[in-house]
């Protein structure tokens, strides 16, 4: 067997696997691959990993190294000694600065991708490790655009793979007409780029409108107390739930209760959310943001609305509520533009193409790495190769005194 022929082995690097659609996606992408007897591997630069059942379940290998017993140089090294001994045909930086690093020590001859999720120059543009990747991926088109318009990125080989979502069964749920509508939002509840404390202001208007509805809010966040607190309704048939964080298989339960999908972000990439809901028949209520949202939302399947019109969110559920045959026709179309585009199935496809695309080489890692300070780090005194000793002893000393305030809270209690 050729080395083209062999199934490449594909690497996953990220920064964390905290909560979010990234994280989800990340599951998605790994698990589909599993499934068509790609070998995997996932590394995390952090402990948290909330999905861990979920990546076991799909046959999933997640490594990660404990950020609060070692520094990054350490956990860099751990990184690029693990994929070496996985000799994988293709890294992926998924998500961080830290895992934009491995790029740098990855021999030629390996694929070299980087992934961004989001349009939001600031944060998400990775400009300093444009001469570490071969391919950057973007989630949407815009994304995509907004990268090649970069000088950093003029060498880049840049991508649009939209997010992918796995399809489940025919969505059960058929509205009554006379039947409250069923609204809910699903994520982070954060005021930066969710804006969720636009939800009171809706739901005043909600309520005004006498129409009957329930509006359920799943997640967590540092906005919920102030959520809980200003959504309250007098009204038996007006209705706001509150479910906290929620598993992967709970997600998909709950989703299949619902009617429409409400988002009010000002920016986002392509949201995770937003496409598991269409793919369960929702009819999406989001802002119309100039990114990946407006690659999937359109008059046929669901409204959106202008992100400075704030009672226009109000106005659409309304209009839904009033007009069921639209809805209902709105479901069908939503459902449709996921499963044709939007699947876990279709996603994977692009991915392995992309792969495919590029004519593998052997390579040679290295027995052992000249850990480097980051690029971000770079020129700073103290992250210097003399003073590691010194930076270990302290995570040292600061693991020990967590260890032992625990133990003491633990003997009080």
């Amino acid at each position: 067997m050729t080395l083209t022929t062999l199934k490449p082995r594909i690497a996953f690097v990220t920064g964390s696997l905290k909560l979010g659609g990234s994280t989800t996606l990340l599951l998605n992408l790994t698990g589909e691959l599993n499934r068509r007897g790609i070998q995997t591997l996932v590394f995390s630069f952090e402990k948290e990993n909330p999905l861990a059942s979920s990546f076991k379940a799909d046959g999933v290998k997640v490594v990660f190294v404990d950020e609060g017993k070692f520094i990054f140089e350490d956990r860099l090294s751990a990184c690029l000694e693990l994929l070496g001994e996985f000799r994988p045909a293709c890294v992926v930086a998924w998500l961080g600065p830290l895992s934009y690093e491995v790029l740098r020590y990855v021999p030629t001859g390996i694929l070299r991708v980087g992934l961004n999720v989001s349009d939001t120059a600031s944060i998400y543009y990775p400009a300093d490790y444009g001469p570490f990747m071969d391919v950057l991926v973007g989630v949407s088109e815009k994304i995509a655009a907004t990268t090649r318009s970069l000088p950093a990125f003029g060498r880049v080989d840049v991508r649009c793979i939209h997010c992918g979502v796995p399809i489940p069964e025919a969505p059960q749920r058929i509205p009554d007409s006379s039947s409250p509508l069923r609204i809910i939002f699903l994520g982070r509840l954060y005021q930066d780029a969710k804006r969720v404390r636009l939800f009171p202001t809706i739901l005043r208007q909600l309520c005004e409108s006498q129409i009957p509805f329930s509006w359920t809010i799943a997640g967590d966040g540092p906005e919920l107390d102030f959520l809980k607190t200003n959504m309250r309704t007098s009204r038996l048939d007006q209705q706001v739930h509150f479910t906290g964080r929620l598993s992967n298989p709970e997600v998909s339960s709950l989703l299949s209760q619902h009617d429409v999908f409400l988002l009010v972000s000002d920016y986002e990439g392509l949201p995770m959310s937003l496409l598991e809901s269409m793919a369960q028949g929702l009819v999406p209520v989001v802002s119309d943001i100039e990114s990946g949202i407006r690659e999937v939302v359109d008059s046929n399947n669901g409204i959106r609305v202008a992100i400075d019109d704030i009672p226009g969110y109000a106005k659409a559920i309304i209009h839904l509520h009033e007009n069921r045959d639209a809805l209902a026709a709105m479901r069908r179309s939503a459902r449709d533009m996921v499963l044709k585009a939007f699947s876990v199935r279709v996603m994977a496809d692009r991915w392995l193409d992309l792969v495919a695309s590029h004519q593998p080489v052997p390579a040679e890692w290295p027995g052992k790495f000249n850990i480097r300070p980051t690029l971000e780090m770079k020129g700073q005194i103290k992250f210097h190769s003399a003073f590691r000793p010194i930076r270990r002893l302290g995570k040292t000393m600061a693991g020990s005194f967590k260890n032992k305030n625990r133990s003491h809270s633990t003997r009080v209690a």
